[in-house]
């Protein structure tokens, strides 16, 4: 992880120094090119101007020649001057003055004017007399001594500019990956620990910029594996729990069974009897366990359309055929109504819903109610199921969906606590709502609120 992060931070600091390196040469570059233009073109317009200045003493002395300047030993004026004529020899003179083709061009009038560098002297040819040209020269040594320190300035800034970059680069990547290695080490930590309990420190990130957001949902997702930790261990240790007694009463009967001791015909049967109620009893709590898992590994079902009226008559059938000597009332409406909900799972809601009702209940009725709202809210199909038996406590209603958890009251019953689980569990998928409720002439209700069928 160590090699990993150094590797990061290297290449974002070799990047940014790259470009900001990019940069400083560029510019050194393009200050080279101006600088050599402007100063090669200074150096043409004082050469200009010398051959201007001996054009006129052509014209006003015909007998001068310009011989014994051709030395070009300043760098000023006065410049170097030769006269050529158009039939000299190429190559006549000495110096840097020598006749070239170009020289005798402009001689010959086949060109107004030339320039050219021999050695450390710029020269240009211009017309004197009919069949003449004049050569006249300027030293470079300025201009090239101009130019060379130039170069070394450049170079010096240059340099000092890339090395600059390269600190800048690193200390860009060093602040802006710390955010990023704050994320490494609380995932490593996480990772080391197996704890998802740890926090990304968010005081030195801003939410408004990628790395900012990026810490929050790495702390976001962290949290929710700390809540699904604590979950799952608080499930393992329940259902531990709750499956603890049914298995010691299972030991218990099935030892006195297999003992020594011979045992009267009706005792055995008791025990037999008692036996098949526990083997029942934990079957379905492990049912009930399972179903509660698989619903937590499915949250991203696709939801279907399902008739609530038909599933709710199915229901109660199925809970009269259970308990017979319960009367179901039910005021349901005439056409089917269509609800979104997780495939095959309508009916498993309501058949715990109802067996909850039932084992509360304390024998008295027990009222089924589906109604559709006007005008349409955003879950507009309610369920209500209600009984008249031992009732909710106000401080336990939002306790009742809880796995595993059973009022005070109801903890001489049978069950193990997780049909509201499962049916909250259902719910929730599902997109609605369910509370529960005490009602004003006893008992309690489940109000179940789901999305209707759109169209």
């Amino acid at each position: 992880m160590t090699a990993r992060r150094g590797s990061l931070r290297r290449r974002v600091a070799v990047l940014v120094a790259g470009s900001v390196a990019v940069a400083v040469v560029l510019v050194a570059v393009l200050t080279w090119l101006v600088v050599s233009s402007q100063v090669r073109a200074s150096l043409d317009t004082a050469l200009d101007r010398e051959a201007t200045r001996v054009q006129r003493l052509v014209r006003v002395d015909a007998d001068w020649t310009g011989e014994g300047s051709e030395q070009c030993r300043w760098a000023a004026e006065p410049a170097c001057v030769r006269l050529v004529e158009f039939a000299d020899g190429l190559g006549t003179g000495t110096g840097p003055l020598r006749t070239t083709e170009a020289a005798l061009a402009v001689a010959r009038g086949d060109q107004p004017r030339a320039r050219w560098t021999a050695g450390p002297v710029r020269v240009v040819a211009v017309p004197a007399r009919p069949g003449e040209a004049a050569l006249v020269g300027v030293p470079t040594r300025q201009a090239d001594l101009a130019l060379t320190r130039t170069a070394v300035a450049l170079t010096a800034t240059g340099g000092a500019g890339v090395g600059l970059a390269g600190l800048l680069g690193w200390a860009a990547a060093t602040v802006g990956l710390r955010p990023v290695r704050r994320l490494d080490e609380a995932v490593r930590r996480v990772s080391d620990s197996a704890d998802p309990h740890d926090h990304v420190d968010l005081s030195s990130t801003s939410p408004d910029d990628e790395l900012g957001r990026l810490a929050v949902a790495v702390d976001s997702m962290l949290v929710e594996l700390a809540a699904a930790d604590d979950a799952q261990r608080a499930f393992v240790a329940d259902a531990s729990h709750e499956l603890r007694t049914p298995l010691t009463t299972l030991r218990t009967n099935v030892q006195l069974l297999t003992a020594d001791r011979p045992l009267r015909p009706e005792t055995r049967a008791a025990l037999g009897a008692a036996l098949g109620e526990e083997v029942a009893a934990m079957t379905r709590t492990v049912d009930d366990l399972v179903e509660l898992a698989g619903d937590d590994r499915a949250r991203t079902a696709e939801l279907v359309v399902e008739d609530v009226v038909a599933a709710a008559r199915a229901a109660v059938a199925a809970v009269s055929r259970r308990a017979p000597g319960v009367e179901l009332r039910t005021e349901l409406p005439d056409a089917p109504t269509g609800v979104r909900v997780p495939p095959g799972r309508l009916g498993r809601l309501l058949d715990v819903v109802l067996d909850n009702a039932v084992k509360y209940g304390a024998g008295g009725a027990i009222e089924v109610r589906v109604v559709r709202e006007t005008p349409a809210a955003v879950a507009d199909v309610v369920v209500t199921v209600s009984d008249h038996g031992v009732g909710i406590p106000a401080d336990e209603r939002q306790r009742v969906f809880d796995r595993f958890h059973r009022a005070p009251a109801a903890r001489g019953l049978p069950g193990s606590g997780l049909g509201l689980a499962i049916a909250a569990q259902v719910v929730a998928r599902a997109g609605g709502a369910i509370t529960a409720e005490a009602r004003s002439d006893g008992g309690a209700g489940t109000t179940i609120r789901l999305v209707l069928r759109e169209g």
